[in-house]
C-alpha cells in the first residue's frame, strides 16, 4: 500500500525536527528569520496605513478628495 500526503508529510517533518536537534545554532537561526520577517511584515502593513491617511489628507486639503 502506498503512503498518503499526510504520511509523507510526517515523515518529512519528523526528519526535520531531528536534524535540527543536531545543530541548535540552526534552529535559533530559523526562528530568528521566521520572527523577522513577521516584524517586517507588520511593520509594512503599518507603513501603508499611514501612507494611506496621508494621501487622504492631502487630497482632502486640495479639495480632491470627499
Amino acid at each position: 500500500m502506498t503512503p498518503g500526503v499526510g504520511e509523507e508529510a510526517g515523515k518529512t517533518a519528523r526528519s526535520l525536527v531531528e536534524a535540527l536537534k543536531s545543530t541548535p545554532a540552526t534552529l535559533a537561526l530559523v526562528v530568528f528569520n521566521l520572527c523577522f520577517i513577521a516584524v517586517v511584515a507588520w511593520i509594512q502593513h503599518e507603513n501603508g496605513n499611514r501612507w494611506h491617511e496621508l494621501m487622504s489628507l492631502t487630497l482632502q486639503q486640495c479639495g480632491g478628495g470627499k
